[in-house]
């Protein structure tokens, strides 16, 4: 009689030890989620760790942990501008089994409002491109035209050079010539004046 007594104590203390676990994984898990959904993602991933080390097959806290790591993740991203990289990641949440509705609710509402912030970013991005595109397009452009400029002046510099050596030339040979002329009358008139003077003599 006393060993089944012993024995119905050791069972229930063994039942009552159970529930008490149950009860403290119980608390961690809904304590984890209210972390959760209070977007408080670092202490929640402490809390539903503990309920995973309480019992490994509870695949809600399991989703939980995985939804405030990802959110976390999230945050971080979106505060490094890095929208690619959130949008990843919200889409990750949005796979997820179980966990908490509500997280899912804010994971999509926030998925469709970075979306568009990131389109439009792109946009900008482009628009910024085409942009400098244009700017450098003109500044070639600037550039060309005035090497253009500059080679034309320098064009009409050398002709006008070259058209003042030209003429140069041109006066020198003319005075050549005059001298030449002048020479050659002087030469005339010497040997007009030398036949006079011999003709004078033979008279």
């Amino acid at each position: 009689m006393k060993k089944k007594v012993v024995i119905m104590i050791a069972l229930l203390s063994i039942f009552m030890i159970g529930c008490s676990s149950k009860k403290i994984e119980s608390t961690l898990v809904e304590d984890g989620k209210i972390e959760l959904e209070s977007s408080n993602y670092t202490q929640a991933m402490k809390t539903l760790s503990s309920a995973l080390e309480e019992d490994n097959s509870n695949e809600n806290a399991r989703a939980m942990y995985m939804q405030a790591m990802k959110m976390r993740s999230v945050d971080n991203y979106i505060n490094k501008n890095n929208y690619k990289k959130a949008i990843d990641e919200l889409k990750i949440i949005e796979k997820i089994k179980n966990g908490s509705s509500i997280i899912k609710q804010k994971a999509s509402k926030l998925l469709k409002d970075l979306e568009e912030k990131y389109e439009q970013e792109q946009i900008l991005a482009q628009e910024r491109k085409e942009n400098a595109k244009t700017v450098a397009s003109n500044n070639a452009n600037k550039v060309n035209q005035q090497i253009l400029k500059e080679e034309e002046e320098a064009k009409k510099i050398e002709e006008e050079s070259q058209q003042q050596e030209q003429e140069s030339l041109e006066n020198n040979n003319s005075t050549d010539n005059d001298m030449q002329n002048s020479t050659d009358q002087a030469e005339q008139n010497q040997e007009e004046v030398n036949n006079i003077e011999v003709n004078n003599i033979v008279e």
